[in-house]
């Protein structure tokens, strides 16, 4: 088992100002294959166009987010799940006044 105490973990902040800690990520025996980590995005936080490589599940904690995909916007807000299938390009953006904080999970396949 391993824990990892709120100490050791780094939050950084990105250039389009979301807030990423990343918990497990390098610390565990997975070769790099699975992640999870807490996400905060401010009030007008808007994350580009990406796709990953990997299945990536959202938790919403609190707050509320927007969702692009294929074209379709999906709204979610805390106590809600999303999952994005690997190559599914998608954007995000907190439209909302206050902090939204998703918990997620990136599986590589």
């Amino acid at each position: 088992m391993i824990i990892r105490r709120k100490e050791e973990m780094i939050e950084r902040v990105r250039e389009d100002g979301v807030k990423m800690t990343d918990f497990f990520g390098e610390v565990c025996p997975t070769d790099g294959r699975v992640s999870m980590g807490c996400a905060v995005f401010p009030p007008g936080t808007v994350v580009p166009p990406a796709a990953h490589t990997g299945d990536e599940y959202g938790f919403i904690l609190s707050g509320r987010m927007k969702c692009e995909s294929n074209g379709v916007v999906n709204e979610f807000e805390a106590g809600e799940a999303s999952f994005i299938p690997a190559g599914e390009t998608h954007s995000s953006r907190n439209d909302s006044g206050e902090e939204a904080t998703v918990l997620w999970l990136l599986i590589e396949k």
